[in-house]
């Protein structure tokens, strides 16, 4: 059972708060792969879970259906949304119209510390072993401090609307063998790039890693589909 704020007893926890908070919780569970491409939801089970009505559940479902995290098939049911290969070549090319160039602007204004910080956690192995999602919370860091780095929030948005779906694909391809490792190399590369400031080297190590990952992801096995 989810644990509500204390004091936030049914009837009286206020509605949109609540919608918010179903919403959040689910699209973590989506995008963490903790309900995983494909899977049945029930509203039923969700709505005994929160402690709640149907109907936050429902609109959270509905928000989510417009973030193509899940589908709603009436008098069938409601599932998570799959991941199909033509969705894995369009979020990547977004990626590599994105990113590389974006890196390239923002390594100008970057604090030296921070990437140093960076640095030490993806260079000399010390992260093969982190739990999975402690891991990616640290990968979504970096490329997070890239993008805000970049000083645009509208690019922001959009980029944390693509990286909410890259996520879901690149949590299962981080259970091959190697792409762990293999990325935090990549990563130790992007911010070795960042911190000499040549843009060149950057943009470069930063299309490598997307790259690198768009192949790990194409031979993710059984949650693919043509």
């Amino acid at each position: 059972m989810t644990e509500w704020p204390a004091g936030s007893g049914k009837g009286r926890y206020p509605v949109q708060a609540l919608q918010e908070k179903v919403y959040s919780h689910l699209k973590d569970r989506i995008v963490n792969c903790e309900m995983l491409p494909g899977a049945v939801i029930s509203e039923e089970i969700l709505a005994g879970e929160f402690g709640t009505s149907r109907t936050p559940i429902r609109e959270a479902l509905l928000r989510l259906q417009k973030e193509n995290l899940v589908v709603i098939f009436p008098r069938q049911g409601t599932f998570v949304s799959q991941i199909s290969l033509k969705d894995i070549h369009e979020i990547y090319q977004i990626r590599l119209f994105m990113e590389p160039k974006v890196a390239r602007i923002a390594c100008r204004s970057m604090d030296p510390q921070v990437l140093e910080g960076f640095r030490r956690r993806f260079s000399g192995g010390g992260m093969n072993s982190s739990a999975p999602l402690e891991w990616f919370r640290h990968d979504r860091e970096l490329h997070g401090y890239i993008i805000e780095c970049a000083g645009n929030r509208h690019l922001k948005m959009i980029y944390g609307s693509v990286i909410d779906q890259n996520q879901r694909m690149r949590i299962l391809a981080g259970r091959l063998p190697l792409r762990i490792s293999d990325t935090n190399e990549e990563h130790a590369s992007i911010v070795d790039a960042l911190l000499s400031k040549d843009e060149d080297r950057v943009e470069k190590a930063m299309q490598a890693h997307i790259l690198a990952s768009r192949d790990a992801v194409l031979r993710i096995d059984g949650f693919v589909y043509e």
